[in-house]
């Protein structure tokens, strides 16, 4: 049996460790799976830390000062079919943009941004009324205003190609950038991984006197899917010159605040980006995950057509959405001319599937002023992701939860309940770390709620195939040896039995049939075996009824005890009450024997009823005390027994009781257990064999009147 068990437990071993190879395995070959859904479990825990979110109250919601003047594919047809416009294609030309500009300057914006495309020429002679040069000395003239660019390459796109090599021979006079920026950088994987190729030329005339800021959205792996990082800054390689230059959201923070000249040095350190009293947390790729305020449009967006009408009208208002505002509407405010044109100006983002690019290049401005501001209580700050060292480690602690909570589990149904709750618990937890201001960390979901929810799996099968393995081995013990309502505890609370050898304290009895001799000699071996099982069976009921369980039967005697498998205060007491119930319906069994049933003819019933030669009569035994209590014999036949000293002493008063014709003989132990004292006549002492020890011995008295109840009786 031992060699069984073990065999089992090492199968068990097993077949776990193969499953959770698969499990790797699996978790190997389908890592785009779990990267997917990962972005969904992003995707979700943004939506509910955007403005009205979770924790929204603590947070500053879509700064409005942010204004988006948007071209469109509608405003570009309303334009070219406007008579007061009379703009009949598109581009249109530098000029208007030079005028739109002068218009707007003098509402006294705080930033103006220029995020157009202007990488066709109009003219490049130095005649300074060509609308290029038109354009460019308007952008010249303002100290606020932000030109976007664009940089096409990324480097681990081109990482193996030497940089000297690229673009030597490009046919364009132009340098990429004269005012760049003074980095510091002391992450060199960093200050790798930032950096871009251009396959785009950049014209002098546009960034001589006016901050670039570059307009590349950094994405998930499907750069044309999914927007969830920005880049603060960018390295810009051409030819053998290195240049650094600010992502848009990283011009307006500097240009807002009047800094990132040439002399002034930008440094990230320890990649932490600082710029005067701002502070950009950055990864090891130079990215930084957007703070989403709106599922939709969290900023203003007027058509560009409104502010072309006031300037063409000459009014101080200009209309939205039938709405008049005062061009002092502008003042103060930072203004994004963008264009978003419907399908090629649209992202998917953890908040929205089509929001359009210029919503997200205002919402990141905004993170890079007001998220980014250490003197803002308000700020919400940028998320950072838990190294995967952390993140394995609190799998880890998971998993091993839901082992540890399986193990000490009472039950199947409290193992799965309490399971479902750590994995619960995992969830919120991640949902917390990432919406609550105190924290802001991004925990992995998909691939650890994988190996909790396997773990989990697997342990509660475990669980529950030990569950029905105790179950039926407690039906294979005690299926016979306690009453129906006892099995019935026992199976549905197998936790609380211990099936291991141990001590127990426990009362024992013993219930001889003391004259049955005489009978077998008188009776036929079928009619004494049924005579002697009617009166087992009388016993049998008495024991169950008082939670009694049946040791073994040995000839004419049988062993019972109280104290396992179930345990009460009143064992003693109902170990007494058995007894007295079972001399009263013993002698009840005596007076309504049937000897027509028994069918002997040699005798005659009434001499047999006036002898009362084969009358039945048991004597019993009870003494409490320690006893071992475990499965005992050989590795194919065993029983669980109770052995001892408490069962030595048991045995040995019974003899006295046959041998003294007591009916009912109890130890001091015995009596000593019970709340209120019994009848009960001191008899002696008995020593045992090989001990000192001497135990008192007592014979119960009992009722005269066996119709009575036998409630025990207190004695003064």
């Amino acid at each position: 049996m031992n060699f069984k068990v073990e065999y089992i437990n090492k199968l068990k071993i097993t077949i776990t460790v193969i499953l959770i190879i698969l499990l790797s395995v699996f978790a190997y070959f389908f890592k785009d799976v779990f990267n997917y859904f990962e972005d969904k479990f992003i995707d979700f825990r943004s939506t509910l830390s955007t403005d009205g979110g979770l924790y929204s109250h603590k947070f500053a919601n879509a700064d409005q000062n942010i204004v988006i003047l948007s071209v469109n594919d509608l405003t570009q047809y309303e334009a070219a079919h406007s008579s007061e416009l009379n703009l009949t294609h598109w581009p249109w030309s530098r000029e208007v943009w030079a005028k739109v500009i002068n218009f707007l300057e003098k509402q006294n914006p705080r930033v103006l941004i220029v995020d157009l495309n202007f990488s066709n020429y109009e003219e490049l002679s130095r005649n300074y009324t060509s609308p290029d040069m038109i354009l460019a000395n308007t952008l010249a003239y303002y100290d606020n205003i932000i030109l976007s660019t664009a940089l096409r390459t990324p480097y681990s796109e081109t990482e193996n190609i030497d940089p000297a090599k690229i673009l030597d021979n490009f046919a364009n006079p132009y340098n990429p950038a004269s005012n760049t920026l003074n980095m510091y950088i002391d992450n060199k994987t960093l200050d790798k991984n930032i950096a871009y190729y251009s396959h785009t030329p950049i014209p002098n005339i546009f960034t001589n006197s006016t901050t670039m800021g570059v307009t590349n959205l950094v994405t998930s792996k499907n750069r044309e899917e999914n927007v969830r990082y920005s880049q603060p800054v960018y390295k810009l390689i051409k030819g053998n010159k290195e240049y650094y230059i600010p992502s848009l959201g990283l011009a307006a923070v500097m240009k807002k605040e009047g800094i990132g000249k040439l002399a002034e040095e930008i440094p990230i350190e320890n990649n932490i980006l600082k710029v005067g009293k701002h502070r950009i947390r950055l990864d090891d790729n130079g990215q930084v995950f957007i703070n989403w305020h709106a599922h939709g449009n969290a900023y203003m967006d007027i058509p560009i057509n409104s502010i072309l009408l006031s300037m063409v009208r000459g009014t101080n208002y200009f209309e939205y959405e039938k709405v008049k505002y005062p061009l002092s509407y502008f003042q103060d405010k930072i203004i994004i001319i963008t264009q978003t044109h419907t399908a090629t100006e649209t992202h998917n983002t953890p908040v929205a599937k089509d929001l359009t690019d210029a919503q997200i290049k205002a919402t990141i401005i905004d993170n890079y002023l007001n998220d980014s501001d250490i003197t803002n209580t308000q700020k919400k700050p940028f998320l950072k992701k838990i190294t995967p060292y952390k993140g394995n480690i609190i799998t880890c602690v998971f998993c091993l939860g839901i082992v540890f909570v399986m193990l000490i589990a009472t039950n199947t149904t409290l193992a799965f309940i309490n399971g479902v709750l750590i994995i619960i618990t995992y969830i919120l937890l991640s949902i917390l770390l990432f919406c609550h201001p105190r924290f802001r960390i991004i925990i992995d979901m998909a691939l650890p709620l994988y190996w909790i929810c396997s773990i989990f799996l697997i342990s509660f099968v475990l669980k529950v195939h030990h569950e029905l393995k105790k179950k039926k081995k407690i039906e294979r013990i005690f299926g016979n040896l306690v009453s129906e309502n006892v099995l019935k505890q026992l199976v549905n609370k197998p936790h609380r039995l211990n099936l291991k050898s141990s001590v127990q304290q426990v009362t024992v009895m013993s219930c001889n049939i003391y004259n049955n001799l005489q009978i077998s000699k008188d009776l036929t071996p079928e009619k004494y075996v049924s005579l002697i099982n009617n009166v087992f069976n009388t016993i049998e009921k008495i024991i169950f009824k008082y939670n009694g369980t049946i040791n073994r039967f040995v000839g004419n005697s049988v062993l019972v005890y109280w104290g396992y498998p179930i345990h009460s205060r009143k064992d003693s007491e109902n170990a007494i009450r058995a007894a007295i119930e079972i001399e009263q319906k013993i002698d009840e069994f005596n007076t309504s024997l049937n000897l027509k049933d028994i069918n002997f003819d040699e005798y005659d019933e009434q001499s047999f009823k006036a002898e009362q030669k084969y009358s039945i009569n048991v004597k019993i035994a009870i003494n409490t005390g320690n006893a071992l209590i475990g499965q005992i014999g050989s590795s194919n036949v065993s029983d669980f027994t109770v052995m001892g000293d408490t069962v030595d002493i048991m045995e040995r008063i019974k003899d006295i009781g046959t041998e003294f014709d007591k009916d009912v003989i109890v130890t001091e132990n015995t009596l000593n257990q019970l709340d209120e004292k019994i009848p009960a006549s001191y008899i002696g002492q008995v020593k045992m064999k090989n001990s000192d020890e001497k135990i008192k011995i007592f014979e119960l008295k009992l009722p005269t009147n066996t119709n009575s109840n036998n409630d025990i009786n207190t004695e003064e």
